[in-house]
């Protein structure tokens, strides 16, 4: 048993006080108002569920840990592959405490020889990446997607006028969405240009992910409010300009925890091959814009980076630390920190079926992130981390 005593306590919704926690058996058993004799002395701090980072691509194991040294104690992958991959990640999360927990899309739909098949180095053991030519097509990719072990679908929607490889019609897209809600899994759309989020939209996608770069949202304020939506701030900034790095390394409360090489490798510029800017008129400024309509609209929002770093590499969205800076972006664009902090936590946990965490009550799981100060009062405080657990278990950082 574990007693976490006297620090604030933000509950996943809402601030609550001065607390005692107490931890067994990786579960929450007791939280009690006030400070008692403890283990854990949290006094000057508060004490928040673990953070879900809502979209990420892992590259390798060591995303896993690096997120939760951070932490990040669920990630939510948007899209990996080859399909044993994953399967060995996930392997890995159910019987580790020392990285993140794991939930994934696997496979992302999107057409035959285009995105994202495009963006893989060809596998020595001849696996291919399986695309969609049409509409007919999408019962065959749900179900190969749900034997393989995927907890909801990504697709990747895109106006063809933008890109360069085929990719999905609007029938197509709707096709899948009809698929996965008929197997009653939910679908997330990677939609980062004005078109692409309103065929999104449109198809029936349960979670819009990105924003347009483009220009402003074209939908009315109560097609908005019935939007969930991940933002991924980070990689908006990180597609238009360098500034993600740049703020990473000056603070040294994010580069703690960092993969050493990955470090070297940002400190000489390297930005993992990502471009500095997208389609012709991209701008941060026009994502900011859609991320204030959307808060004033009342849309659901989830904190997710896009973190695709591989380990020894460098990347401008790397896994865990940039989740800090995905809060802080949140807060500028509009979200009250408390806002921010439950798209960290319990909304995240909502909307993707985790009944189990996201909230510090009993019976809960006990993945937990205790950071000196108050976020409640400056979101950047969940930098300054002192303890993360994971199922209970202290976290070596």
């Amino acid at each position: 048993m574990t007693t976490i005593s006297g620090a604030r306590l933000f509950d996943g919704t809402d601030a609550r006080g001065v607390t005692t926690v107490t931890i067994e058996g990786g579960l929450i058993n007791a939280v009690e108002p006030g400070e008692r004799a403890g283990d854990v002395d949290g006094r000057g701090a508060t004490l928040l569920p673990g953070l879900i980072d809502a979209h990420v691509h892992l590259r390798g194991a060591g995303n896993l840990g690096q997120a939760l040294r951070h932490g990040v104690t669920t990630v939510l992958d948007m899209f990996s592959a080859p399909p044993q991959f994953t399967a060995m990640l996930r392997g890995r999360a159910a019987r580790r405490t020392d990285e993140a927990d794991l939930r994934s899309a696997g496979l992302m739909a999107g057409a035959v020889d285009g995105w994202p098949a495009v963006m893989l180095p060809p596998d020595p053991s001849g696996w291919h990446m399986p695309g969609l030519s049409g509409p007919a097509d999408a019962e065959q990719f749900v179900a190969e997607r749900l034997r393989e072990g995927s907890d909801y679908l990504k697709v990747f929607v895109e106006n063809a006028a933008d890109v360069s490889r085929p990719t999905l019609t609007p029938e197509t897209v709707a096709a899948v969405c009809a698929a996965a809600s008929a197997h009653g899994v939910l679908t997330v759309a990677h939609a980062p240009t004005r078109w692409a989020f309103r065929t999104a939209r449109d198809a029936g996608v349960d979670v819009v992910t990105h924003l347009p770069l483009d220009g402003p949202l074209d939908a009315p304020d109560d097609e908005l409010a019935a939007t969930v939506v991940c933002p991924t701030m980070t990689m908006m900034r990180a597609l238009t300009d360098t500034a993600n790095t740049a703020q990473l390394l000056a603070d040294p409360r994010l580069v703690a925890g960092l993969d050493p090489e990955a470090l070297a490798a940002m400190r000489t510029g390297d930005r993992g091959g990502l471009p500095t800017s997208s389609a012709a008129g991209a701008s941060y400024a026009h994502a900011e814009d859609n991320l204030r309509r959307l808060v004033d609209a009342g849309a659901t929002m989830l904190a997710g980076t896009d973190a695709n770093d591989v380990p020894g590499h460098a990347a401008a969205v790397v896994h865990g630390a940039s989740m800090h800076l995905e809060l802080e972006l949140l807060v500028r664009g509009g979200l009250s920190p408390r806002d921010a902090l439950r798209a960290a936590t319990a909304t995240p946990a909502s909307v993707f079926g985790l009944p189990d965490r996201g909230r510090i009550a009993p019976g809960q799981r006990a993945d937990l992130l205790l950071v000196d100060g108050d976020p409640l009062a400056d979101v950047t405080a969940t930098r300054d981390v002192r303890g993360v657990w994971r199922a209970g278990v202290p976290v070596d950082r």
